[in-house]
């Protein structure tokens, strides 16, 4: 089953800024050096990480199928192909103005020391991020600490709890049937029942994301001050910073879904390893 290929957040995105937007829209030199000076091109090429969650979505241990996932994953998640999709979606509706905005933020001092750390916290061993992001946010908390405050608002000015629940829905939605639909789950469910089914549980989801952020933040963030921090905060709270990051967001989520899309469809290539 071939879902439609612009997700409902990514629509919504084309919706908003209209022709006359994505008519000014940046060229794809300019595109590629954004998303630089960024660090966007980072945060694209760490989807890769994530893949290896794959098979727990239709209930499979990821390890049952060994290096045969992990070839599979490396392959579907090519980084490369990644942020070259990204590159392409941005040319078309990344108005010149918000990338000019965008980029002048981060090439600053500040800015560049943000896409210093943010680059090294996407990269970082899952496991052990959070692990130290969940002790240095239980000193924030045992300290009252603004840090807490100051990373729950970031989330707000940006919108990331919101797009996050949504996305993962259609991510988990698009999946899923297409497990069903290559015959590797028996998950006997419409997709209409499904995304009912996975709205439900957004209210857990929301909390969910909201500590992760704020333990992933806490990580990402350490070695900087709270005045850095502040900064940052008032740079994200601007309107075109909204923008900026509501097309992020979007482009972001679209090339999981069809990548995750992708993977399902093609689990049925994969054989389970037996231990010897």
């Amino acid at each position: 089953m071939k879902l439609n290929r612009l997700a409902p957040l990514f629509a919504i995105v084309f919706f908003m800024l209209g022709a006359a937007s994505a008519a000014n829209a940046a060229e794809e030199q300019d595109i590629r050096d954004f998303l630089k000076v960024t660090g966007f091109d980072v945060a694209i090429a760490s989807i890769q990480q994530g893949a290896m969650a794959g098979p727990a979505l239709t209930g499979e241990d990821p390890d049952v199928f060994g290096r045969q996932w992990v070839r599979l994953a490396e392959e579907v998640f090519d980084p490369d192909e990644m942020i070259t999709e990204a590159v392409e979606m941005l040319s078309a509706v990344m108005p010149d103005e918000l990338l000019d905005h965008g980029a002048a933020f981060y090439s600053s001092p500040l800015g560049q020391r943000l896409v210093e750390v943010e680059n090294e916290s996407h990269m970082a061993d899952d496991t052990e991020k959070y692990e130290e992001g969940e002790r240095l946010t239980g000193e924030l908390l045992e300290q009252n600490s603004i840090r807490i405050d100051l990373f729950r608002e970031m989330g707000v000015a940006i919108g990331s709890t919101e797009t996050a629940v949504k996305s993962i829905v259609e991510i988990q939605v698009r999946y899923l049937m297409a497990a069903v639909a290559a015959g590797v789950s028996d998950f006997d469910v419409s997709e209409e029942d499904l995304r009912l089914m996975l709205m439900e549980q957004a209210g857990e989801m929301r909390k969910n994301i909201e500590v992760n952020s704020v333990v992933a933040n806490a990580y990402a963030y350490r070695a900087l001050s709270d005045e850095e921090l502040i900064d940052y905060l008032a740079a994200l709270q601007n309107p075109k910073m909204g923008q900026v990051y509501e097309i992020l967001n979007a482009v972001q989520y679209q090339i999981m879904a069809e990548r995750y899309e992708t993977l399902a469809s093609r689990l049925v290539d994969l054989r389970p390893e037996q231990e010897l």
